[in-house]
C-alpha cells in the first residue's frame, strides 16, 4: 500500500474514533478542565457563604464595610495548545505493542482537539524533537483536528530537544494563556526554570507516554539494543536480573525527579502506557480540575 494512502487511512481512523469519544465520553471533562483562565472582570457583588475567598475585593470591602467579591464572565473562546515530542524515542513500539508512543500521543491529541472543536475553542500544535519544529497556530474546526493528527503521524524522528528550548518556543509563539498539553516520554533532564515559566504563563498539563517494555525490560537473553536517537548499538544480556533491576531503578529515579518538580509547581500531570486505555485516566484527571469562576 502507498505510504501516503496508509497514513491518510490511519488519520481518518483515528479522527473518527476521536470524534466519537469526544462526543460521548470526554467533551464535558475537557470543558471543566480549563482552570482559572478565560475570565474577564464583570462587576462586584456582596459576598455570600460558599464564595471563594480569593475573589474578595478588599478595597471595596474596606470602603463599604461589607465583604464584596469580584464577578467574572467567561471568554467564549479558549485555546488548547499541544506540544508533542516527535524525537526518535517516541517512534518506539515494544514487542506486542499495537502503537508507537507517537501514535498513542496522536490519538490523545485527536480526542483533545475534537473536544476543543465541539466547544468552539481553538486547537494548535507544536512539534519538537525532530531538529526542526513545526508550529500550527491555534484554529477552530474539524479540519484543524485532522491536520494535527496527520502532522504528528508523519513527523520524522530526531534527537531530544532541550526542555528550555521548547519553553522558549512556546513563550515566543503563544502569547494568550492556553491549556498547554505537553506529550512526551520525558527522557530529557528535568528543568525547573523552564517548567516554572510555562506553568506561570499557561495552564500546563504534562502527559508522559511510555511503552511497557522500556519501563521493565523483558528477560530475553542476549540482545542487540540501539539508541534510536544516536544510532549507538550495544549487546547486553537481558537474562541478567541485576541489569534489568538497575535499568528499572534508574528510570524510576529519573521520572521521580520530573514528578517531584510537577508536584512542587502544583502542575497536574499524567503518566500513561501505550498498553493501557488512555481515556479513563484522562477523564479522572480532568474531573479533578475545575474552573475558578465566581457566579
Amino acid at each position: 500500500m502507498d505510504k501516503t494512502h496508509e497514513i491518510m487511512q490511519k488519520v481518518r481512523r483515528i479522527g473518527l474514533r476521536a470524534r466519537r469519544l469526544a462526543v460521548t465520553s470526554f467533551a464535558g471533562e475537557y470543558r471543566s478542565g480549563f482552570r482559572g483562565q478565560g475570565l474577564d472582570f464583570d462587576d462586584f457583588r456582596e459576598y455570600t457563604p460558599g464564595d471563594d475567598p480569593r475573589f474578595i475585593d478588599w478595597k471595596v470591602t474596606a470602603r463599604t464595610g461589607t465583604p464584596y467579591v469580584r464577578k467574572f464572565h467567561e471568554e467564549r473562546e479558549q485555546v488548547l495548545l499541544m506540544a508533542v515530542d516527535v524525537s526518535s524515542s517516541m517512534h518506539y513500539a515494544g514487542p506486542g505493542s499495537e502503537d508507537t508512543k507517537l501514535e498513542y500521543a496522536a490519538q490523545i491529541a485527536a480526542v483533545l482537539s475534537y473536544s476543543a472543536a465541539l466547544n468552539g475553542d481553538k486547537a494548535g500544535l507544536l512539534l519538537y524533537g525532530s531538529g526542526k519544529r513545526l508550529y500550527l497556530p491555534p484554529a477552530k474546526g474539524t479540519q484543524q483536528c485532522l491536520r494535527i493528527v496527520r502532522e504528528i503521524l508523519i513527523a520524522p524522528g530526531g534527537s531530544d530537544d532541550s526542555f528550555e528550548h521548547l519553553a522558549e518556543e512556546i513563550l515566543r509563539t503563544q502569547h494568550k494563556r492556553a491549556m498547554l498539553v505537553i506529550m512526551s516520554d520525558f527522557l530529557y533532564p528535568a528543568d525547573k526554570p523552564a517548567t516554572g515559566q510555562l506553568a506561570f504563563r499557561h495552564d500546563l498539563i504534562p502527559i508522559r507516554v511510555n511503552d511497557a517494555v522500556e519501563l521493565n525490560l523483558p528477560e530475553a537473553g542476549m540482545v542487540d539494543l540501539m539508541d534510536p536517537e544516536t544510532g549507538h548499538q550495544v549487546r547486553i544480556d537481558l537474562g541478567n536480573p541485576a541489569l534489568r533491576d538497575t535499568h528499572a531503578k534508574a528510570l524510576r529515579s529519573h521520572y521521580a525527579e520530573w514528578d517531584h518538580l510537577f508536584n512542587q509547581l502544583g502542575v497536574d500531570h499524567l503518566p500513561l502506557r501505550t498498553d493501557e486505555d488512555y481515556l479513563p485516566p484522562m477523564r479522572r484527571l480532568f474531573k479533578r480540575r475545575s474552573r475558578l469562576i465566581v457566579r
